[in-house]
């Protein structure tokens, strides 16, 4: 069952509207849209990327309830489950399918 968007947490919301950017053909879109997914708890997601080694995926920065953090280490394995007891799990189906792979 999806969630009503009047329900949407500050991340899922930006989520939202960079899928909705995308679909409008809005400059950059695909780009910002690659690299971005969402949290199972609605946090925001920046600077996916996928390590194809260690099968685990890392972000740059997170945003939690709009604030954004650029200092704390994020990592998931490749189902989504977090590897640290203070983060969310990933969202796989917000991970969009040419995440940036090295």
């Amino acid at each position: 069952m999806k969630k009503d968007p009047k329900d949407y947490t500050a991340g899922e919301r930006k989520f939202a509207d960079l899928v909705a950017a995308l679909k409008a053909g809005k400059p950059n879109a695909m780009i910002y849209r690659k690299n971005s997914a969402v949290t199972q708890a609605g946090d925001f997601v920046i600077g996916l990327s996928y390590h194809s080694k260690l099968q685990r995926y890392s972000c740059s920065a997170i945003e939690i309830d709009g604030v954004r953090d650029n200092g704390k280490v994020c990592e998931w394995d490749r189902e989504g489950g977090a590897l640290y007891d203070d983060l969310s799990a990933l969202n796989i189906d917000s991970v969009h399918t040419s995440v940036r792979t090295i």
